[in-house]
């Protein structure tokens, strides 16, 4: 289906949720095969060349995209999440990771490396941008993601 906000990233077709399982799969065939080294090449690419609008606003100094990013497929898959804004700072808290939740629901067990991806995208988008974008892990599908100003 397009996209009626004719924004990147917004898809509204329908949502196949077993991209998780196959994601999953991939990271843990990767990381056994190949290693974490050239797993983070591999979301590092993906931050650039597949997020690469969003890399270029952050560059800009805009994290508007990368707001709307996180707030459409949150609440597309009913993730559990809130963003917060204080001053130069955005937070997003995800209470429950849809995408974890969809594998434990099916008892698929979760590769150690998968919430990775999040660490390492978040990562790369930030390279060469006024920002820092952390993420910290709280563990069974529950993370902080935080972007930050870098001091001048």
């Amino acid at each position: 289906m397009k996209n009626p906000s004719g924004l990147r990233y917004r898809e509204t077709g329908p949502l196949h949720r077993d991209f998780h399982r196959t994601t999953n799969g991939t990271i843990a065939y990767l990381r056994k095969r190949y290693g974490l080294g050239l797993l983070d090449e591999v979301f590092r690419r993906v931050a650039h060349d597949v997020y690469h609008s969003i890399h270029e606003d952050l560059k800009r100094g805009d994290t508007e995209q990368l707001v709307a990013h996180w707030r459409h497929f949150m609440r597309r898959e009913k993730g559990r999440f809130a963003i917060r804004r204080r001053g130069d700072t955005i937070q997003m808290t995800v209470h429950e990771c849809p995408a974890i939740a969809y594998l434990r629901g099916r008892g698929i067990p979760v590769d150690p490396a998968f919430c990775r991806q999040t660490i390492a995208v978040n990562e790369a988008l930030s390279e060469a941008t006024p920002f820092a974008i952390t993420t910290e892990v709280l563990g069974e599908g529950r993370c902080v993601q935080t972007i930050r100003r870098r001091p001048s």
